[in-house]
């Protein structure tokens, strides 16, 4: 059955994702390295939507775009194995001596 023969539109919806999607669907089949489950992306967003559903400094559209920014930042800097607080600082001092952001840290070698 093709989507356009479904009537209901989140049906027709669905049908026609799954068309576009149907190589990739299953690839967690043929691909062990590829998990079967978003698991870790839903982990990874946790924290954000926490804060966003308890409206920590997001009293304002400005608040809880700073917010999205900065959980942004701090996740990208854990999952590097940065210490947040540490690039934090030095951001600071960098930024404080030239009126410049640094870039990200990247994610330490294994030889320092």
């Amino acid at each position: 059955m093709g989507a356009a023969e479904w009537t209901h539109p989140d049906a027709r919806r669905l049908a026609k994702r799954l068309v576009i999607d149907w190589d990739s669907l299953l690839r967690f089949v043929e691909h062990r390295n590829v998990p079967a489950d978003n698991n870790r992306a839903e982990r990874e967003i946790c924290p954000a939507v926490l804060m966003r559903k308890a409206r920590y400094g997001s009293g304002s559209d400005r608040g809880a775009e700073t917010r999205s920014v900065l959980m942004s930042i701090c996740r990208t800097l854990k999952q590097r194995g940065v210490d947040v607080l540490t690039a934090t600082e030095q951001a600071l001092r960098i930024y404080m001596a030239d009126c410049k952001l640094p870039p990200l840290p990247a994610k330490p070698t294994s030889g320092t």
